[in-house]
């Protein structure tokens, strides 16, 4: 019989293989909307090729003569339709064809591909055309051939034929159809982008919307935050926000219950990729929860690459690189936050990040934990350093960050790297997610 922690890792096993499994046309077309630089490029590249091809290839110019094919006197009229094909035949025939080319200086094998003839249907009007890359050349090569059939009729007791417009030297190119070459190269190009984004699309899935988040990870969305120029501007300007402000409220209002049940006093903020907004929404979580009257810490475990100091615009020192060294104690080194009951605990980059974390990192948390009700670790990246996983298996709880445009890979890869550690993930954070039908206004 499965143990409860093994059904739910199936579970979150389960989820994350349906987002492969998922399509239809609206992923389609989202895939293509992320994925248009691609499309793009090639449909570029391919027509400006095609274009430049097209516009390499030589004019072709019709020569064109008509004859009057009909019947000789005592003759049926419709004597033309039976016996008439033959002098269209007679005009493409090789033999006749290496008879005229070299009176008009032109080779065989050039006039085979060049003349065509036929009867217009239910007439007597036929027509030879000769297309060739000059004009002059091309209305003599059509001249020829008509003087030719003029002549065949001479022997026929049937039928006679009369050259009544000779071909005239055209002033426009008859082929290549460069514009239509060219607009369908277009489409051939927008298709082949199309493909090639979304085969690319399919190998390297992304995250679009919080739905496929929650399919990937195999876990809860407890906080869905939307993209706001107030996030830019610090901590202290994030909560004017509406949009903003009721995100964060809803993110605390969706764990307060593991909070009460599950006695949590130390959450850790984590991330599969950097950028993702760990401290943004380990700030703004802090702020969100010390307004009911908790006392938070919050704490920069990032001592490769620390955003505390900066974000929240504080003295990195002392920090914890400080307290980790046993050059500073912990309370001396907590500074005053931007809001009531927040503290907060930056560091400056320490290339022994790595060894500190795992010898001392332990006893201060321990330390922090007697004198607040809860504190909160921002950690590097999880599958970019060793750092946060040391710091993850401390933990009472542990928030997934993940940004619109993940791969789904990476959320798949840091959920099962969080499981691996047996560490409790209370959720996933969707930020920088658009959804404009949520409303944020009563």
């Amino acid at each position: 019989m499965q143990t409860e922690p093994d059904l739910s890792f199936e579970r979150a096993k389960r989820e994350r293989r349906s987002l492969m499994q998922e399509g239809g046309l609206p992923e389609l077309l989202d895939a293509l909307r992320w994925r248009w630089q691609p499309t793009l490029l090639i449909a570029v590249l391919f027509t400006l090729g095609a274009t430049l091809y097209v516009e390499s290839l030589p004019a072709q110019y019709d020569g064109k003569a008509v004859l009057s094919i009909a019947p000789r006197a005592g003759a049926d009229s419709s004597i033309v339709r039976v016996v008439g094909p033959k002098y269209p035949a007679y005009v493409t025939a090789p033999a006749t064809i290496r008879q005229v080319a070299p009176g008009i200086g032109e080779k065989p094998s050039t006039i085979e591909n060049a003349i065509d003839s036929n009867i217009a249907t239910d007439t007597g009007n036929m027509n030879i055309v000769c297309r060739l890359p000059d004009p002059e050349r091309a209305s003599n090569c059509a001249n020829a051939f008509a003087e030719q059939a003029v002549a065949f009729s001479k022997t026929d007791k049937i039928l006679t034929a009369l050259l009544v417009a000779r071909a005239l030297p055209p002033t426009k190119p008859a082929a290549p159809p460069r514009r239509l070459l060219e607009l369908a190269s277009l489409f051939i190009g927008s298709l082949l982008g199309i493909v090639a984004s979304l085969l690319l699309e399919r190998g390297r899935p992304r995250i679009r919307s919080w739905r496929d988040l929650a399919r990937s990870s195999g876990y809860p969305l407890v906080g869905r935050i939307p993209p706001s120029r107030a996030l830019k501007q610090g901590p202290m300007a994030a909560f004017t926000d509406l949009r903003t402000a009721s995100a964060f409220r809803i993110l605390r209002a969706n764990l307060e219950p593991q909070l009460r049940e599950g006695s949590i006093d130390l959450i850790v903020v984590t991330s599969p990729a950097p950028a993702d907004g760990k401290t943004t929404v380990t700030t703004l979580l802090g702020e969100a929860l010390g307004r009911l009257g908790m006392r938070v810490l919050l704490i920069d475990g990032d001592l490769r690459r620390p955003g505390f100091s900066r974000y929240a615009q504080v003295d990195p020192h002392p920090g914890l690189s400080d307290v980790l060294r046993g050059e500073v104690p912990l309370m001396q080194a907590v500074h005053e936050g931007w809001a009531e009951n927040v503290s907060i605990l930056p560091t400056a980059h320490d290339p022994e990040a790595g060894d500190l974390l795992a010898r001392r990192l332990t006893d201060v948390l321990e330390e922090a934990r007697e004198n607040y009700d809860l504190v909160v670790i921002d950690t590097p990246p999880l599958l970019s350093t060793d750092d946060a996983r040391t710091i993850a298996t401390m933990a009472k709880g542990i928030l997934l960050v993940v940004t619109r445009g993940t791969l789904a890979r990476s959320v798949s890869e840091a959920v099962v790297a969080i499981e691996a550690l047996q560490a409790p993930l209370m959720g996933v954070v969707a930020n920088r997610f658009k959804e404009s039908s949520v409303p944020y206004y009563y």
